[in-house]
């Protein structure tokens, strides 16, 4: 009892002591006493004038701001881009109204929580405080004139990230090679976020709020005047927000902006609407801070710069060698297929260490020892040199897979096209003019996007066209286009779109689950179904294939469609483990689905739905031998 009463006594005293503090430095932290560091624009409608005779402001943008007059008349078009003062609907979007919520409770919460805060993390705070001092010496923190509510300058408090010589008052991607400016502790925090941690500071002193629109740099017009069409500059600036967590650095200027307005008119909804939103901000931001998102160092707009180099007119960049048009290819379900038991076929795998080719080469030794193997490691660049005239059947499973498809740069999103597609066309081509019977190529179901979210159904029939949902899919299926137009009478080319592939050893998301369920006694219970293919079927489906010699598209798969909850229980079960599936988590499975960025993907990737119509996957001879429970048991073995 006794210590219950020295911490509440020494909460309430360090309490008063920040309040005190807080009241001392408010006038100075918002330029109260220097009327020349006052934003002449405060409290003003503005818009942004281009002027290329001007200098450029920090969105890199020429021109300025200029506030709009109020008694201006209604004879404006509406085409001038003004806001609209007396009725007239001039391009402003939103008039922000302050509710209840924003008033009283949000400013309770925001004194709450920076003040937990800064007590909670003076540790972490302190320990940042020395390696950022030891790795370049001089101050801890620096300040930035921002912009807060209603366009009232402000100080913005900050851990040092960059040396002493970066230009203060320029955003990061107006430099010139960012990377040499920032320090080796800066490059670290500003990944996590974690330079940002003083701001708590400014939260508490009421400059902030925890949840809010980024306060722009004082002079970063553009987006001062974007945010003016969506009342985005009425409310308090915040530590993290909706544009924060859906692209940070990444978006588009006017993307910001508009997501901004979003979060402006979210807030300014019922009480209780207002608080679910700011909480889905606030967790959606400990996500975002995870897997490091949006920390694009040297550019904004930076997701508008990638998908230029990939795309034209909303489609891809075609590849040499791929044509516009899919080529018609017959279905394998659609052709009468003879397997010839007493083939003695010669096959190359163009590609060394991959874990289906190694299976298919181990899986023939021992059932059908009448397939010869050879592999060729494509790293080497004398591949080409290879002959590969002997050979009846060339196998390519050369590719990267798995792709963070929101991490890549364009450097590497052009090696996902130089292997995937370059080197399959490529290949072909060298299979045909060496007069090599059969062509194999290993495409992926994720030629038809992604899963369907939980709820809605995702069945792929003979109809149903690819749509790549990203460049990694897109990459697969320029691919899966390139070799079907290089097949005739006498070079059969057979393409499989399997859907996730799982074995002993297996790689992708199989092992990330399988290590998940044997750490989870509960599972929530999703009604949910996936195509699958174990790695014993394909195997049996490849050697019967390959003694076919024939082309077409196919899409093996196991007979039964796969429940997450059940295959987790399987596993489980296999592992000798206990387990329980519960409906009623179901609900916290759904509100991760509705936070942005990796939850959603995660969500989607576990409990959505993507289905072959089993229909495509039955072929004149049988190939799915090992049921889901036999699978799961040889694989958890």
């Amino acid at each position: 009892m006794k210590l219950i009463k020295k911490l509440i006594c020494i909460t309430g005293a360090a309490a008063a002591g920040l309040a005190v503090a807080a009241a001392i430095k408010k006038s100075d932290s918002i330029y109260k006493n220097d009327e020349s560091e006052q934003n002449p624009m405060e409290g003003k409608k503005v818009r942004f004038v281009e002027n290329e005779s001007e200098q450029a402001n920090a969105d890199g943008v020429y021109g300025h701001l200029e506030a709009i007059e109020e008694d201006r008349n209604d004879e404006c078009t509406g085409t001038c881009g003004c806001y609209s003062i007396n009725g007239v609907d001039d391009g402003f979007n939103y008039t922000h109204k302050i509710g209840f919520y924003e008033k009283y409770l949000k400013r309770g919460l925001d004194v709450a929580l920076s003040f937990g805060g800064l007590v909670a993390l003076s540790p972490v705070l302190l320990g940042l405080s020395v390696a950022i001092y030891i790795d370049d010496p001089g101050p801890i923190l620096f300040t930035q004139k921002r912009i807060g509510k209603n366009k009232q300058y402000f100080k913005l408090h900050k851990f040092r990230s960059m040396k002493m010589s970066t230009p203060h008052d320029k955003p990061t991607h107006m430099l010139d090679n960012p990377e040499q400016y920032i320090t080796r502790v800066g490059k670290f925090i500003r990944s996590h976020s974690l330079d940002e941690l003083p701001q708590i500071w400014d939260i508490f002193i009421g400059n902030m709020s925890v949840i809010g629109p980024r306060p722009a740099l004082w002079n970063q017009d553009l987006l001062v005047a974007e945010r003016d069409k969506y009342g985005a500059n009425d409310v308090k600036p915040g530590l993290t927000g909706w544009a924060q967590i859906n692209g940070r650095d990444e978006l588009e200027i006017p993307d910001k902006a508009k997501l901004d307005g979003e979060y402006v008119e979210k807030i300014s909804k019922g009480s209780l609407k207002a608080l679910m939103f700011d909480i889905k901000c606030f967790l959606g931001t400990f996500l975002s801070v995870l897997r490091s998102d949006g920390v694009v160092e040297g550019g904004t707009g930076e997701i508008h710069k990638k998908e230029k180099t990939v795309s034209v007119d909303n489609g891809y960049i075609l590849r040499p060698g791929v044509p516009a048009i899919d080529p018609s290819t017959p279905l394998g379900c659609d052709m009468e297929l003879y397997v010839d038991e007493t083939a003695t076929p010669k096959v190359l795998i163009t590609g060394a260490g991959s874990y289906i080719g190694e299976s298919v080469k181990e899986y023939a030794s021992e059932h059908y020892p009448n397939i010869t193997f050879d592999t060729l490691d494509m790293l080497d660049a004398d591949w080409r040199d290879y002959d590969f005239s002997s050979y009846d059947t060339v196998y390519h499973v050369a590719g990267i897979a798995h792709a963070d498809v929101g991490k890549v740069s364009a450097e590497q999103i052009e090696k996902y096209y130089s292997v995937n597609t370059d080197l399959a066309i490529e290949v072909a081509n060298k299979a045909k003019s060496a007069s090599v019977h059969q062509f194999i190529f290993m495409s992926s179901m994720i030629v038809y996007g992604d899963s369907a979210p939980i709820g809605k159904e995702k069945m792929i029939d003979r109809n149903t066209v690819p749509e790549p949902a990203n460049f990694y899919g897109d990459s697969k299926w320029q691919a899966d286009k390139g070799v079907r137009a290089l097949a005739d009478d006498k070079f059969k080319v057979a393409v499989l779109r399997p859907p996730m592939i799982y074995g002993k050893g297996s790689k992708g998301n199989y092992p990330i689950l399988s290590k998940l369920a044997k750490k989870l006694p509960i599972f929530p219970d999703i009604e949910n179904q996936r195509s699958m293919l174990h790695i014993d079927n394909l195997c049996e489906f490849m050697c019967k294939l390959i003694l076919c010699g024939e082309g077409g598209i196919y899409f093996p798969q196991n007979k039964e469609y796969t429940k997450t909850s059940d295959l987790v229980a399987e596993i489980r079960r296999a592992s000798h483990k206990k387990s329980k599936n519960i409906k009623a988590l179901s609900p916290a499975v759904k509100i991760a689905y509705h936070i942005p960025g990796k939850a959603r993907g995660l969500v989607n990737k576990a409990f959505g739905n993507n289905c072959y119509d089993q229909e495509l996957s039955k072929y004149s001879f049988e190939y799915s031998l090992s049921t889901l429970n036999d699978s799961i048991k040889k694989t958890e073995l």
